[in-house]
């Protein structure tokens, strides 16, 4: 038997932001982090004395300040909310599993500013996929571009999804995708400030979720430079897909990168 309109469920509560983030859907609205404790921040960062590729890393506290995020404040917030105090949020995943290090590249600063999209908009398979595309440059001594990477990648917003995702071309696959089902890092995000050390740390990307990210086609051989034309054909040469979590498990381990490479040529 069907429930009298008296006993039925109330709505869900509207948020407290919604005024001032109109734009803003509900469901990006209710994406809060529960990392809302001091002890969430040092439990995170582990031990200052010993390296963790896993935890976060002891030399970035002389470029940013990574601290808890207040009880119920949504993921797409912006100075508003620290009264003009400038920071941006980034999922806890992103660090652990993707193992991103801050401060930003100057390729990672201008991809999200290409974009339009703020770091915690974007998708971790993606920040996977800018991490693999930046290893593989560096070990083969080619120039990370913007450029050459939206040439392999397109940028889509899939169906009624909050992120921003970066997409493989196919016949033009270099990386995989790092993980098939991406699991247990919706809600767990820090808000990251610059520290006096690195006043730059924030400069030259979107902080903030915005409400008109740049999806885009994949650019053509003929839409790119010379050069840029040029490192396209010989990756696309090399005639491997890497192997995105591979790369990013080695990233420090010169061993362990030199063998993998030694087992795609």
């Amino acid at each position: 038997m069907a429930r009298d309109k008296a006993t039925a469920d109330p709505p869900p509560p509207v948020s407290p932001y919604k005024e001032e983030y109109g734009w803003a859907s509900d469901d990006l609205l209710a994406e809060c982090s529960t990392l809302t404790s001091v002890t969430d921040v040092e439990a995170h960062r582990g031990d200052p004395t010993v390296y963790n590729f896993n935890d976060f890393h002891k030399t970035h506290d002389s470029h940013v300040l990574v601290c808890r995020v207040k009880p119920g404040e949504p993921v797409c917030v912006d100075s508003r909310a620290t009264r003009g105090s400038p920071f941006f949020f980034l999922y806890q995943m992103v660090f652990k599993r993707v193992g991103l290090r801050l401060p930003f590249t100057s390729f990672e600063r201008e991809l999200l500013t290409e974009i339009n999209t703020a770091p915690a908009q974007l998708h971790p398979n993606s920040w996977a996929f800018v991490r693999g595309f930046l290893i593989l440059c560096g070990y083969l001594g080619i120039p990370s571009s913007v450029d050459v990477f939206l040439h392999f990648f397109e940028v889509k917003k899939q169906g009624k999804s909050l992120w921003m995702s970066f997409s493989g071309v196919a016949g033009r696959i270099i990386l995989t995708l790092f993980q098939n089902s991406f699991k247990g890092w919706k809600g767990m995000f820090f808000k990251v400030r610059a520290t006096k050390y690195d006043p730059t740390a924030l400069e030259g990307f979107p902080l903030y979720w915005t409400d008109k990210p740049i999806t885009i086609k994949a650019l053509a051989l003929d839409q790119l430079a010379p050069a840029d034309r040029d490192v396209c054909k010989a990756l696309a040469g090399l005639g491997v897909v890497f192997d995105t979590a591979k790369l990013i498990a080695n990233e420090f381990n010169a061993y362990g990168l030199s063998t993998y490479f030694g087992t795609c040529s």
